[in-house]
């Protein structure tokens, strides 16, 4: 287990709890520091003390020893530290000095560089950096193909890997402003909805066909896969195809219900005029797509697996947002945390493929959830770990001219013992408010399974256990709830401080907003256990 970073040490009632009561320390270190039992195995969130170490521990070699030396390899080592808030990093300000260099000289490289540049300099500072912006991209679009996607030089085909990185780096520019030719998006739309094979995938090498005669597709993998799905779902938020309404248009085919859950950003965001991407060839290719993956994902693939591990993430963070669903520890996240600290090098790097350097920032990137870092904003509803719209949108209902959810009740007797399919969508349906949770005669047995759901429940579980043990107002669930309180998934801690807040009768609660960080969270916990210990002296916090 990897000791707790500087920042996460205990707070000082949390010490004097422990020294005044020796028997309960291993279970207040449980709690402060997330380890042992504090969450089920392998259940990660990018917070997480554990992925947290990754990072850190890849970053540091960056920093250290990294020798890349390309344009394009040094935009994405200095991406890293842009997205972790660090943009006056000196590998930023190198980046930054190759581009100046690379503009000046009038050499924009390959399509990666080309891609790899846009990026960076857009999430650097589109507006300072907009012409240079234009610089890599007009050399982009003459990169592009006739058939709409981008390659090698020297060979007609489109090739899936690159034209991610066309898809990507456009849609990164349109977000901060610079424009972006809708020619260019419908080309590489129609491109991938041409070259998806028989079975659903992509292959390496676009081989072009049509929808009603798909051609067979050479060299398939997971990672072709979820390149070709991130590209079309970001050509379908460039132009605007998946919005409230999607799903009415596949109503009665065989097409999943696709929605765009809207926020005050996104009724203001420009999208792309004037396109002629088909719309339901796209909906269709999305939906056969994800049907294949569902069937064939796995997470290590023989080669370029950190390189795949950044386009998965991609891929399920954009489909999360524009289906409107959400998962806060989502297998395939789990999956390759699990992967990347067991594939980690004593030296921090990563290595499976693409070298050491950019294998390592591509790990760094997946692992800090970069694309649905990037979204944010952009779906509010879902991107808010699912409290957004309900999986099931038949309970969309329009009142007001606004929508709503019809309402309805939950037993908690409904919810206890095994979790099937039925059970876990009724989970879902409590935590987004969907459904009122009825928790009736709570008996002693049914408080024992709770506090065990708290302790080692699957995610959706552990919230609904703590919801349904702060409705009680049982001063006797506090110490559970503090547990919860302090525990690294986000959602369940601040279910745990609304539960805190309604038993205590202290609506105000003792801060901790709902962005906070881990600091914040354990310097609440901290006050909280003061207050406990201050209402009911003669009880032992027992965090359990």
């Amino acid at each position: 287990m990897t000791p707790p970073q500087p920042s996460q040490k205990a707070t000082p009632s949390a010490r004097r709890l422990a020294a005044s009561r020796p028997w309960c320390i291993a279970l207040l270190c449980v709690v402060l520091f997330g380890t042992l039992n504090a969450r089920p195995a392998l259940s990660f969130t990018k917070e997480s003390p554990e992925v947290r170490a990754l990072v850190d521990k890849g970053k540091k070699y960056l920093e250290e020893k990294s020798r890349e030396s390309r344009l394009g390899g040094r935009c994405l080592l200095a991406l890293v530290f842009i997205k972790e808030g660090e943009k006056d990093h000196r590998m930023v300000k190198e980046a930054l000095k190759a581009c100046e260099e690379a503009v000046a000289k009038k050499e924009p490289g390959d399509v990666y560089t080309n891609g790899l540049a846009i990026i960076f300099l857009s999430d650097l500072d589109a507006s300072a950096h907009r012409n240079m912006i234009q610089f890599f991209m007009g050399a982009m679009q003459r990169r592009q193909k006739q058939h709409g996607g981008w390659g090698y030089d020297g060979r007609s085909s489109g090739d899936t890997s690159q034209s991610q990185y066309g898809c990507l780096s456009a849609w990164e520019a349109f977000q901060k402003g610079v424009p972006v030719s809708t020619g260019s998006i419908d080309g590489i739309a129609r491109w991938l909805i041409n070259t998806q094979d028989p079975s659903g995938a992509w292959g390496y090498q676009g081989v072009v066909g049509s929808p009603d005669k798909p051609a067979q597709q050479n060299e398939i993998t997971c990672s072709t896969v979820s390149a070709a799905m991130g590209s079309l779902l970001i050509c379908a938020d460039l132009v605007g195809i998946l919005k409230p309404g999607a799903a009415d248009e596949s109503e009665g085919s065989a097409l999943p219900a696709l929605v765009k859950v809207t926020s005050s950003r996104d009724k203001n965001r420009k999208r792309l005029g004037g396109s002629t991407i088909d719309r339901k060839k796209l909906l269709y290719a999305v939906q056969r797509g994800n049907a294949w993956m569902d069937q064939n994902y796995e997470v290590e693939i023989e080669r370029y697996t950190s390189y795949y591990l950044y386009a998965l993430e991609r891929y399920k963070s954009l489909q999360a947002v524009l289906e409107g669903t959400s998962e806060y520890e989502p297998e395939w996240y789990n999956n390759g945390v699990k992967y990347l600290q067991a594939s980690q090098k004593e030296d921090g790097s990563w290595s499976t493929g693409c070298g050491p350097d950019c294998d390592t920032a591509f790990s760094i990137l997946f692992l800090i959830r970069s694309m649905e870092s990037a979204l944010g904003s952009l779906g509010e509803g879902a991107a808010l770990a699912g409290r957004g719209l309900p999986t099931d949108i038949r309970k969309l209902k329009v009142r007001g001219g606004k929508l709503v959810v019809q309402q309805a009740q939950t037993q908690l007797d409904a919810l206890m013992g095994p979790l099937d399919d039925a059970k876990l969508a009724n989970l879902d349906a409590v935590i987004n408010n969907s459904s009122e949770l009825v928790i009736g005669d709570v008996d002693e047995k049914s408080v024992r399974r709770l506090k065990q759901l708290v302790r080692s429940g699957e995610p959706a579980a552990r919230i609904v256990a703590v919801k349904a043990l702060a409705q009680t107002g049982d001063f006797d669930h506090v110490p559970t709830l503090l547990y919860a309180l302090a525990h690294p998934d986000k959602r369940l801690a601040i279910e745990a401080r609304d539960g805190l807040r309604f038993i205590s009768r202290r609506f105000e609660g003792f801060g901790m907003g709902d962005k906070f960080s881990r600091q914040e969270q354990l310097e609440a916990v901290d006050r909280w256990v003061k207050w406990y210990e201050g209402v009911r002296p003669d009880v032992p916090v027992v965090l359990q």
